[in-house]
């Protein structure tokens, strides 16, 4: 009986360590995992912030020269018109960067808003409304940027 008690005890001090070991092993891979995870969301979170703005600043960039466009009387409709998609060209090429970063659900609603302030600025039947309406859509991207921050 005392040879037993003896062999349990042993075979305790062979296990303790080792599982104690293990534990260790296991708890050093899940938090390296979860730091890794975690350095992954926030780098996500600055890009993603970078790309909104970049794409918030083409557009703003955009419809300052395009305004200038719409005041210019040398400038016959169909000249300005192009002029206004040449002025516009990079932020509509960045949408494409900028879909990257949204969720499924809000990709098209994003693209459609972009191209409809670009295509409120080719208008001019619409008069001083269009402004007020290009505002209204670059509010509604910037409700969806921040609520994908």
């Amino acid at each position: 009986m005392a040879a037993q008690s003896v062999e349990q005890n042993v075979a305790l001090l062979v296990l303790v360590p080792i599982i104690a070991g293990l534990l260790s092993l296991l708890g050093a891979f899940a938090g390296a995992f979860l730091a890794r995870r975690t350095e992954y969301e926030k780098w996500r979170r600055e890009r993603r912030s970078e790309v909104y703005t970049r794409f918030l600043e083409l557009m703003d960039d955009a419809s300052e020269k395009t305004t200038s466009l719409l005041h210019d009387t040398t400038l016959q409709p169909p000249e300005r018109d192009i002029e206004i998609t040449e002025v516009y060209a990079p932020a509509l090429n960045y949408i494409r960067v900028v879909r990257l970063y949204l969720p499924k659900s809000k990709r098209e609603e994003f693209q459609r808003l972009a191209k409809d302030v670009w295509a409120l600025h080719t208008d001019p039947e619409l008069g001083d409304s269009r402004l007020q309406t290009a505002a209204k859509r670059l509010d509604q991207i910037q409700e969806i940027f921040e609520s994908n921050l």
